[in-house]
């Protein structure tokens, strides 16, 4: 090894480093590895972060009204799948509003029945709120011909269709 070693520094000067300035020296050193397995294991991730995402990723503002909002959940995630809205609260509606509730779930379909004093409109603003995907209207035609109206949340199309035929 050499004495000493000159090293030019940026700023122009130069610095001579001796033997005194350092040391070299080999050695050899074993390192033991000690692995750890815990008994205890407590993620972090629970249920409330998975349920908060699909909140936040399914919440929707209606595009010609913003005071609208509603949930876009999945059919497959929706916890409610149909809402059954009778026109207006008369007992006449109540026959096939059970009857429509029976055949849903027979077809392990969940549904919830509004039969509150309000329009049809906030009947259906509530089924938005609530992320439910399908509502089905039992009105004065219902009770003639035993048809029924099926709305889509999404894109609010409405079809008449016989109540035998909603599951």
């Amino acid at each position: 090894m050499a004495d000493s070693k000159e090293i030019t520094l940026p700023i122009g000067e130069g610095i001579k480093l001796t033997e005194e300035h350092m040391k070299f020296e080999k050695k050899v050193k074993t390192v033991s590895e000690e692995k750890y397995v815990p008994h205890v294991i407590e993620p972090s991730f629970g249920i409330g972060r998975i349920v908060y995402c699909i909140f936040e990723h399914c919440f929707k503002v209606r595009a010609q009204d913003a005071q609208r909002t509603y949930f876009d959940f999945p059919i497959s995630v929706a916890p409610v799948k149909c809402s059954i809205l009778p026109l207006m609260s008369q007992a006449m509606f109540t026959p096939k509003c059970r009857l429509l509730k029976q055949l849903l779930t027979k077809s392990n379909l969940s549904s919830k029945t509004d039969d509150s004093g309000v329009s049809i409109g906030k009947k259906y603003a509530r089924t938005d709120e609530q992320g439910i995907p399908y509502a089905f209207t039992v009105d004065h035609i219902t009770l003639e011909d035993g048809s029924i109206t099926m709305r889509e949340m999404d894109t609010m199309r409405q079809i008449r269709i016989q109540l035998t035929e909603a599951p």
